[in-house]
């Protein structure tokens, strides 16, 4: 038996047949020989750190790269699970995944779906990465290889307490509700576009991010209770190391001169955005800088598979 806590400090995880989710990528899986009659093993990864508040940068991006810690995870992990199963495949993805993420995790009775559209959970309310090991043998198999796997005998994704505290706090009006969010209105997306409106210039030079946004989740009653309870805090190690909770040009110039700006999860965006986004802060409070040419990267959407 695998222990998911004992070798990785995991602690939230639960199974789930493929046929519960919505198969939002299908191609994943047929790229990994899986069919829609197999299952998943959802990991909850917590990442909320009490030395990553108060800056300018979201939590989820304040340490390295999730991504990379996803990869180490993956390769380690579906080794194992092949030693003890030999005959069927094992797939891991995070982020780019072939199934809607919060909803599985909900109905895998790991959380509550947020009406931000987040996964939601008592001990670090919405402040975790979902990332799954994906295979082509039925859920029954996995409390036989994982230990402390409680399978479900139904599947029904609750919702959380609906108390408005979310959309109330969203500054810009993106959350509409049941889980539905205006993209086109939600802060974290606004700070990741490579080019702005007149409109999203001026929600970016009101904002306190330059990159992300965490408000919706920071104005959440669960998470109030889980930090009253002292385990809002991610016991992962890796979420806690090599801080970096405020962007400004002098940070992203050292990033970028000893190559620890690739290790991070802006990178991908490029460094332009986040220049343009401290500059117009900057213009408000009256203090902007002039950071020259902006350098461009390709205008991908963002996810990565692991």
């Amino acid at each position: 038996m695998i222990d998911l806590y004992e070798l990785y400090g995991v602690e939230l995880y639960g199974a789930i047949p493929l046929s519960e989710c919505v198969i939002a990528k299908p191609y994943l899986l047929e790229r990994a020989g899986i069919t829609s009659d197999g299952s998943a093993l959802l990991i909850l990864l917590p990442y909320f750190t009490h030395g990553g508040e108060g800056g300018n940068v979201s939590m989820y991006a304040a340490a390295e790269d999730y991504h990379a810690f996803c990869r180490e995870l993956f390769s380690d992990l579906c080794a194992r699970l092949s030693g003890i199963c030999p005959d069927p495949k094992f797939a891991g993805y995070a982020d780019h995944s072939p199934i809607h993420e919060v909803a599985a995790a909900a109905k895998a009775g790991l959380g509550v779906y947020g009406e931000n559209g987040l996964l939601i959970t008592r001990e670090y309310s919405s402040f975790v990465f979902i990332a799954g090991i994906y295979t082509d043998y039925p859920a029954a198999i996995w409390p036989k290889i994982v230990s402390n796997v409680e399978l479900r005998s139904t599947f029904e994704a609750k919702s959380c307490v609906k108390c408005g505290a979310c959309r109330d706090a969203c500054p810009t009006r993106a959350i509409l509700g049941g889980g539905r969010i205006d993209a086109g209105k939600c802060l974290s997306a606004i700070t990741q576009k490579k080019r702005l409106t007149d409109e999203d210039e001026a929600a970016v030079s009101a904002a306190e991010y330059v990159w992300g946004c965490d408000i919706c989740q920071l104005a959440c009653p669960y998470t109030a209770a889980a930090r009253a309870a002292g385990t809002l805090e991610t016991p992962l190690s890796y979420f806690k190391d090599k801080l970096i909770k405020t962007l400004d040009g002098k940070t992203l110039d050292e990033l970028e001169a000893d190559g620890g700006f690739d290790r991070r999860a802006f990178s991908w965006r490029g460094e332009a955005p986040i220049r343009r986004n401290i500059n117009l802060r900057g213009m408000r409070a009256g203090d902007g800088e002039d950071h020259g040419d902006e350098h461009e990267r390709d205008d991908t959407d963002g996810e990565c598979e692991v």
